[in-house]
């Protein structure tokens, strides 16, 4: 089993999920001020040490984890429609050819890909490519060393979003699927279980400001109203066939109804909470934990399904 790890501003979240797509520990543990800021990591020892705390709470040596990177400035992911091309030809020109797709130099990033669907008849290819900058995974490799872990593999935030949604839902008309994070809101849109665009943006509210605070939880709806407005615009401005029939979300604010009523007043689209437990049992002993974490526990569930038969 791998142990999905989510790091944000001021929480680490990690999940534990058996290969039956059991829940078996979920965990939060609160991070100082002072440790990690939008910018990137302030303090690395800091940060190892409050790691480290997952090893005494889950009682394990040497873990293997997957932890998720995210964010405009150090992560893309492109669904590429290209002419048909093998597994091989992928691999050896990708690296040529990435640069055209993505707002880095290809020297500075890591990437890897997957072939979505392609037809040799029908000539043509369709693969995922995620990218995300050296810095920010070597970096956080280093950390996780550090703190005594293994980490054998780093995923996208809103990826790992998409492959829990992939695991609990069928639709068969286009959706977006949104996480709202302490630093950034991942969304993904998908049709058939088939990802058709995956990207972030910066959440620049602090929601520890408007804790009860209705006017302010009416505000920050609608900077996230405008914001799942500009995306799904710019998704169909490429994609114009496809209309978004349902808006799933999930984190931080969506435990205010206010927030969802806003939402859906300034969207005119009915909003559904997203639900990561759909086909994933829950361990009895967390149960109660569970029901007050939910909206905070997409990611680093979906990272742990990267230990499951499940994910690609």
């Amino acid at each position: 089993m791998i142990f999905g790890i989510e790091i944000e501003t001021s929480s680490i979240k990690i999940a534990q999920v058996g290969k039956k797509y059991e829940l078996l520990n979920w965990e939060i543990i609160d991070v100082p001020e002072g440790v990690l800021s939008t910018e990137g990591v302030l303090d690395i020892d800091a940060l190892v040490k409050n790691i480290s705390k997952i090893l005494v709470k889950f009682e394990v040596k040497n873990p293997q984890v997957a932890f998720a990177v995210s964010g405009p400035t150090d992560t893309a992911v492109r669904i590429l429609k290209l002419p048909y091309i093998g597994r091989d030809e992928i691999e050896t020109n990708l690296p040529f050819e990435l640069d055209k797709y993505i707002p880095f130099n290809v020297k500075e990033v890591y990437y890897d890909f997957h072939i979505l669907n392609q037809s040799k008849e029908k000539g043509f290819s369709e693969i995922l490519v995620a990218v995300a900058t050296k810095k920010i995974i070597d970096e956080y490799t280093t950390i996780f060393e550090k703190a005594g872990m293994s980490p054998v593999l780093v995923d996208i935030s809103a990826l790992a979003l998409y492959n829990l949604y992939e695991l609990n839902y069928l639709d068969h008309h286009a959706v977006v699927v949104i996480n709202i994070g302490e630093n950034f809101i991942n969304f993904a849109i998908a049709k058939k279980n088939m990802p058709l665009y995956i990207r972030d943006s910066t959440n620049a509210f602090d929601m520890k400001m408007f804790k009860d605070n209705e006017n302010e939880i009416r505000n920050f709806a609608d900077e996230v109203a405008s914001e799942i407005y500009r995306q799904i615009e710019y998704f169909k401005s490429f994609m114009a066939e496809e209309n978004v029939k349902k808006i799933y979300i999930t984190g931080y604010p969506t435990i205010y109804p206010v927030f969802i009523s806003s939402l859906q007043e300034r969207l005119d689209q009915e909003i559904l909470l997203f639900d990561p437990f759909r086909k994933i049992k829950i361990n009895k002993k967390i149960e109660a934990k569970m029901q007050k974490y939910a909206h905070l526990s997409a990611v680093s569930i979906g990272l742990s399904l990267r230990g499951t038969e499940k994910i690609k």
